[in-house]
């Protein structure tokens, strides 16, 4: 009986150790995640989860330790804590108790979030830095590297029709330049109020990744005018991965209608820090 009992308190041991090992490199994955995560206020129950993660790792170290250490583990000159297998039992069902219940408040955080901003979803799109098939003109618009800048959509119009019009005309002038610098060697990402399809057929990119602003849900690169998070995240981490990039952003009077100006404002001053900081280009 004896001998079986040390036998499982070896294979124990090495159990202890692999959660430890796989708790480790999970704590590393998640560390690198929130570095690819926009959080704000409203964000707050990734922290929550990512606590729980932590806690797992705690609690597997100490297992070990105290399993290595046979339960006693010296905590002054003359006392030494012995930790018999009834507290082994206890302080694991706490510890489960407390990581389910960080899991669990992250978890509502995180959905009453969404709920409060129209049922947006986060996601967590990868994307691909290739630029398109160069052509053999030369390039049209000089930029300059770690620059923002501003393509302003014409004049004032008397009516409607006229605005749209005017629109669809500086656009093009938006989207020109864009393209321009995408099919001389540049990696780009577009976000515009168009629909992207279109905008592939109409001038030939291929490979640039584009993302649809919209409401629509059935469209799998959308981004929902509300989720302003969502766009910071994946606009950044396009720059940060890709360098020297260009990021065209078109439709932020969509988007102020659907969040305020301030806001759009703060994601714009945001996007420029990053541009100049990866000395990419933003329009």
């Amino acid at each position: 009986m004896i001998s079986g009992i040390e036998n499982f308190m070896g294979i124990e041991i090495w159990v202890d150790a692999l959660s430890i090992a796989v708790s480790l490199f999970a704590l590393v994955y998640w560390v690198r995640l929130f570095k690819r995560i926009h959080l704000e206020s409203r964000d707050s129950g990734w922290l929550w989860i990512f606590s729980s993660v932590l806690m797992v790792l705690l609690l597997n170290l100490s297992t070990l330790t105290l399993s290595i250490l046979s339960g006693r583990m010296p905590v002054g000159q003359d006392l030494v804590f012995v930790a018999d297998r009834i507290t082994f039992d206890f302080v694991s069902a706490f510890s489960r108790f407390v990581m389910a219940l960080a899991i669990s408040i992250g978890t509502y955080m995180l959905f009453r979030s969404m709920s409060n901003q129209k049922n947006v979803k986060y996601v967590f799109t990868p994307l691909m830095l290739e630029p398109e098939t160069e052509r053999p003109d030369e390039r049209k618009y000089e930029l300059s590297q770690g620059k923002s800048y501003l393509v302003i959509e014409g004049t004032p119009a008397n009516t409607i029709r006229e605005y749209y019009l005017q629109r669809r005309r500086s656009l093009v002038k938006g989207i020109d330049i864009f393209v321009d610098q995408v099919t001389h060697g540049m990696p780009g990402m577009l976000v515009t109020r168009e629909f992207p399809p279109r905008i592939r057929r109409d001038h030939g990119l291929v490979k640039t990744p584009m993302f649809w602003l919209t409401k629509e849900k059935d469209y799998d690169e959308s981004i929902h005018p509300a989720d302003i998070t969502e766009l910071s995240h994946i606009t950044k981490s396009f720059m940060q991965e890709g360098g020297q990039t260009i990021v065209l952003l078109e439709g932020t009077e969509y988007l102020i209608s659907h969040n305020s100006f301030e806001e759009i404002l703060r994601l714009v001053q945001g996007l420029h820090d990053v541009a100049a900081k990866m000395d990419c280009i933003l329009l």
